[in-house]
């Protein structure tokens, strides 16, 4: 859980993209629209990374902290 809102929907979303992964690549077997949510998924969580990048950066709340 995310105390920043909108980081939290994203981190959701992500993990939703993942999920329908999972269901297509293994459960249905369908490996070009796996192909297709694992680039969605992949660019999900790169967009996320760059959030929280700049969350650290901007955010106060972390301005004295060790994770920069």
């Amino acid at each position: 859980m995310y105390r920043e809102p909108h980081l939290q929907k994203k981190s959701d979303e992500c993990a939703k993209i993942w999920y329908e992964w999972y269901k297509e690549k293994f459960k249905n077997k369908d490996e070009e629209k796996a192909k297709m949510l694992r680039k969605k998924w992949g660019q999900c969580v790169t967009k996320f990374g760059e959030m929280i990048s700049q969350e650290v950066k901007t955010n106060p709340r972390y301005r004295d902290s060790n994770l920069r």
